[in-house]
Parts: C-alpha cells; sequence; structure tokens
C-alpha cells in the first residue's frame, strides 16, 4: 500500500479535496507545512499543493498542480466520471472553474489594498456566472444532488470541499463571498454539497471539522 506527503498552507483552499480523497481511502498520508517562501525552491514548480507519493517498493512519485492531485487521487479510488468523453471534458471544465473561483480568493487574501476593490467585482461577475451555468447543468441532471448520474463522485466532492472552504473565509477574505453559493441562491449547489456531507466518502474528513 502507498504512503503519501501532501504539502500546503494551514488554509482551506487548493487542497481540500485531495486531504478529503486521501482520508476516504484509508491510505497513510501526513500533512506538511513547509516553511515559505524558504522552501519554495524545493517544490518542483515553485508552488503547493505537492503530493509526493511512495510505492511499497520505495520508489517515490512526486507530483504537483492542484486540479492534477485531486484526479489523481480520484481516478485511484474509481470517483470520476466513467459515462464517454463528453463528460470527461465537462468534469474537466467545472472543477477548473472551481479552481479559478478559490484563485480569486487567494489573490485578494495577498493583494494590495488598492487592488482588491478590482478583484472583488470580478469575483462578483464570476460568482453569479458560476452559479447560474452550474445550477443549469444540475438541473438537466435531475437535480439530484449529483453532478453526473446518481452516484458521487470527483465532481461532487470537489464542489463539497469548495463550498466548505468558502464558509469558513480567512483574513482579508472577500467580504460576502458565500452569499453566492447559499442555499437561497444556489439550491442545486447546495444539495451537492449535502449529498456529500451526509456520503460515506465525506465521514473522515468531515469528522475533522467538528
Amino acid at each position: 500500500m502507498s504512503t503519501y506527503v501532501l504539502r500546503y498552507f494551514p488554509i482551506k483552499a487548493r487542497a481540500e479535496v485531495a486531504r478529503l480523497l486521501l482520508l476516504a481511502s484509508g491510505d497513510k498520508f501526513t500533512n506538511v507545512i513547509p516553511e515559505w517562501p524558504e522552501e519554495k525552491d524545493n517544490q518542483p514548480l515553485g508552488q503547493l499543493p505537492v503530493l509526493i507519493e511512495t510505492l511499497e517498493d520505495g520508489t517515490e512519485f512526486e507530483l504537483s498542480d492542484s486540479i492534477a492531485i485531486e484526479k489523481y487521487l480520484a481516478r485511484k479510488s474509481g470517483l470520476l466520471v466513467k459515462s464517454g468523453p463528453m463528460d470527461t471534458a465537462r468534469e474537466d471544465q467545472l472543477s477548473s472553474q472551481i479552481k479559478d473561483v478559490i484563485d480569486m480568493h487567494i489573490a485578494h487574501m495577498y493583494a494590495p489594498e488598492d487592488s482588491r476593490e478590482f478583484i472583488e467585482a470580478q469575483y462578483r461577475s464570476k460568482a453569479e456566472a458560476f452559479v447560474k451555468y452550474h445550477e443549469k447543468i444540475l438541473a438537466e441532471n435531475g437535480s439530484n444532488g449529483h453532478y453526473f448520474g446518481s452516484k458521487t463522485t470527483y465532481m461532487d466532492i470537489a464542489l463539497f470541499a469548495f463550498i466548505t472552504g468558502i464558509r469558513q473565509p480567512g483574513e482579508n477574505a472577500i467580504e460576502g463571498c458565500a452569499d453566492y453559493f447559499s442555499k437561497r441562491n444556489a439550491p442545486g449547489l447546495n444539495k451537492v454539497y449535502e449529498t456529500v456531507q451526509t456520503s460515506s466518502i465525506a465521514a473522515p474528513y468531515v469528522a475533522t471539522l467538528k
């Protein structure tokens, strides 16, 4: 059985899906918070998250980029959509849209004060478009708490982790950032959230939030 090291900052952002999937798998893993920026040059692309897998024979596999890490772990757990190339492309599109919104939050956290208003305006536009589009996709699947079919897949998990994080905004967060994703404004998204929250897949991760 493989063991893992997950390197990331002590915030709920780009590594939460990976953390959830690792907990769900039952595989042994260690969270490591690198000293930053001192250890920046030690990372494959000078950025986080980074996943390091050690196989039983001692071979190490190192992977950078949050989406690549998520999809690698989801594939190993059989959670990627299997209904054909169109749905696979849609899955890629939807997960990238989540990453776009997360990236705006992170940009706002570390931006100079005089540029935050511009980021906030961009965020409002992107969040509104996100909700409108994702609600449409979920309605086309019957508003059943899943993006694809009737079983929990990677995309459902990605959405759950995203909403979990956005409801716990950190310092310098965009004011009202979670309102766009409330049950009133995004009922379909919240049905996915609630479906995953009560699933056996998410149970180990949910337990860490209490």
